[in-house]
């Protein structure tokens, strides 16, 4: 027996191996169960998803000779005969060849004659919105009122074509196409009974390219069948259609994320050695740039091994929208393109052309700035298939001017640039205090700040007492000088606004000044703040080529590193009024036993008698269970509650029991909430925005 292809073999014999359309078969088969019978059944849909079918299967349930039924046997010599596609009263017409209106009429002629062997005749005629306008007009007649043993089922891909005198006559059901999973579990199931091995992922991206088509999918599965010598692999697939390398589109992002248009060419290169289609690369681009922006909108779904879910945690929103606005309007430039190649070349360099990392490089900077990044890259080698999360590397965007590319030298010798930037910035506030004074105040000058020693990768946090850092009287004196400027109808000096899109709460913790992981935090901070530098800029590009200007950026890095004693002190007395072992803590004298007190800062009382306690500490805090550091906070509590007590110390984790270092935190945001709302309500500062068309970075304000 020759070979049979999938899509005829696996055609469906009853209602139940139709995959997908429940909605019709429901509908149907209902109607043959109660014998409720309309005389012209349109069957709509795209090509594939099962017109034919379906009619094919009305017709066997209309004359099995069991009855008219839902649940035809499969076995009588009727159901054999549809089968078989030799049943004589089921006439099949192929609207496409037979348009004439002669045609029409001949097979009209026939109408009037009753079925040979079934219970009905049924005329089954497909793509019928190929018969011509007089074709039409001639079947209206018969349609409407046809013999009580006539059945007509019409299929057609395009419904929009038929006269509407033919719609109202029919009951219509269309059929949907079916979705990616449900054409792979049908493929997996055929397969499966044909003990031909596969891969999911092949199935899947056969499954995508039918788009909605079961008979496609079964010619692509007999395609692939032939290719990889049955056994359907990922890699034949690919190959057969075209397609890409699952995580090429994820490489060009990633490249795009970096501004690195070496890797950005190397990447298309490598597209255009497997042969892919152009504008499926663009396709494929959009669909990750889609999936990353679902991952940010539900952070709770991003895997942090995955590729995608690494890219979700590191490009901002806009850049993802950004990037994904470039890709689609590049697809329809593709066609004016001179080949597709540079036109897809042409779109992602567009998209690397107002990275912010390029985008406020002057022109004679562009080249030098790449050639400087270029050199101090390793050349890319060949990557596989199967690149791993922890191969990427976080490549932070800076501005071109935001750091020094040289290593740092001795910071006692020669202090961080960022550092004394900032020194800079905060004496020039100073100088700007001081020259908006009023004439004749005799107000007495605020201090120059003065320049603590530097450390490397840490801003100096600058102290002045409460008393000379009057912020209200600044922004007094900003507003007044802002209502003389309106009046005056000059602004005067050049204008900032900064404007930042992610959070740089490094002062969480704040109050607890003696925490030993204070510096780690810090440092971590200071890494993410630098990432966003180029987004705290002037608005007037001149001012960044002046000498010796303080950057936007560096007066808000001073800001953020900025946290006096002043408020710790405030933090720490309010946190004592809240909870008995907070303040217990505090008076445990343990401030030269760094160690020893952050035991104390990250517990909770679980039990206590008069002869022991037993304390709960974080377990992300167990490093500090020492031998020393027991029998020394052992000892400090006997002799601050007066007697001797043994210490026993457990994990504890529950989050509705707040430690000291919890009380402090909690207290801060309060606090900076506070200040927040005060900001924003206060009039002065709303004069000197609308004056200034400053905008407010609520991220960078701190209690004091």
């Amino acid at each position: 027996m020759s070979y049979q292809v999938l899509a005829r073999k696996w055609r469906p014999q009853n209602f139940h191996q139709v995959v997908g359309q429940e909605h019709i078969l429901t509908a149907l088969a209902n109607g043959l169960k109660e014998n409720r019978l309309h005389h012209a059944y349109l069957f709509s849909g795209t090509r594939g998803v099962g017109k034919t079918s379906i009619a094919r299967l009305l017709a066997k349930g209309l004359n099995c000779i069991h009855g008219v039924t839902a649940e035809p046997c499969g076995e009588c010599e009727h159901c054999k005969a549809i089968e078989n596609g030799n049943f004589i009263d089921l006439i099949e017409i192929d609207a496409a060849s037979r348009t004439k209106v002669e045609d029409t009429r001949e097979l009209l002629d026939n109408v009037q004659y009753k079925p040979v062997q079934g219970r009905y005749k049924v005329y089954l005629i497909d793509e019928v919105h190929m018969l011509s306008r007089h074709s039409f007009n001639a079947l209206l007649k018969t349609l409407e009122e046809p013999p009580e043993y006539v059945k007509f089922l019409l299929a057609t891909t395009d419904p929009q074509k038929l006269p509407i005198t033919i719609l109202s006559r029919c009951m219509q059901f269309h059929l949907k196409a079916l979705d990616q999973q449900q054409i792979a579990q049908h493929l997996a199931h055929i397969l499966t009974q044909e003990k031909i091995p596969f891969e999911s992922p092949a199935l899947d991206k056969i499954a995508k390219a039918a788009q909605g088509s079961i008979r496609d999918s079964l010619s692509l599965t007999d395609q692939a069948i032939a290719m990889s010598n049955v056994d359907i692999r990922t890699d034949v697939v690919n190959t057969m259609l075209g397609l890409l390398d699952d995580n090429q589109p994820v490489e060009i992002l990633y490249a795009l994320h970096q501004g690195n248009g070496e890797k950005l060419m190397h990447c298309i290169q490598s597209v255009a050695d497997k042969g892919a289609d152009w504008d499926e690369l663009l396709i494929e681009v959009g669909e990750a740039l889609h999936q990353i922006a679902m991952l940010q909108l539900l952070p709770n779904r991003i895997d942090e091994e995955s590729q995608l879910g690494f890219l979700a945690k590191h490009v901002s929103p806009e850049n993802i929208q950004f990037f994904y606005q470039i890709v689609t309007v590049g697809r329809k430039e593709l066609a004016f393109a001179p080949n597709r190649r540079v036109g897809v070349e042409m779109t992602l360099l567009r998209a690397l052309a107002f990275h912010p990392k390029f985008s406020r490089a002057e022109p004679a900077e562009y080249s030098a700035n790449l050639a400087v990044q270029h050199s101090a890259q390793p050349r890319p080698e060949k990557e596989s298939a199967g690149k791993k999360t922890e191969d990427l590397v976080e490549m932070p965007v800076y501005n071109q001017h935001s750091r020094a590319s040289s290593a740092p030298q001795n910071a006692s010798a020669n202090p961080p640039k960022s550092a004394s930037n900032a020194l800079n910035a905060l004496a020039q506030i100073e100088r700007l205090r001081a020259s908006v004074q009023t004439a004749g105040s005799a107000e007495k000058q605020l201090p120059e700040p003065v320049q603590p020693k530097a450390q490397a990768r840490e801003l100096p946090v600058i102290s002045m007492p409460q008393k000379e850092r009057p912020q209200t009287d600044l922004i007094d004196r900003l507003a007044s000088l802002a209502q003389q400027s309106q009046s005056n109808g000059n602004a005067g000096g050049p204008s900032r606004k900064p404007v930042s899109t992610q959070g740089a709460d490094n002062a969480l913790d704040a109050p607890a000044a003696d925490n030993a992981q204070e510096s780690e935090n810090d440092d971590n901070n200071d890494e993410a703040n630098l990432a966003e530098t180029y987004q705290w800029e002037w608005i007037n590009p001149e001012m960044a080529e002046a000498e010796n200007v303080i950057r936007p950026s560096e007066i808000k890095q001073a800001i953020l590193k900025e946290k006096t004693p002043e408020l710790v002190a405030k933090v720490i007395a309010l946190a004592e009024e809240r909870d008995d072992w907070t303040k217990a803590v505090e008076h445990l004298g343990l401030d030269h036993l760094k160690l020893v007190k952050q035991i104390a800062l990250n517990s909770v009382i679980l039990a206590q008698s008069e002869t022991e306690i037993v304390l709960g500490l974080r377990s992300n805090q167990k490093h500090l269970q020492r031998e020393s550091a027991m029998v020394a906070l052992q000892a400090a509590l006997s002799a601050y509650y007066g007697k001797d007590l043994q210490l026993k110390i457990e994990l504890n984790d529950d989050e509705q029991r707040l430690t000291p270092l919890d009380f402090r935190r909690q207290i801060y945001h309060e606090l900076s909430e506070r200040a927040r709302q005060d900001l924003q309500s206060d009039k002065k500062l709303k004069l000197l925005q609308q004056a200034f068309d400053a905008h407010l970075d609520l991220n960078s304000i701190r209690p004091v």
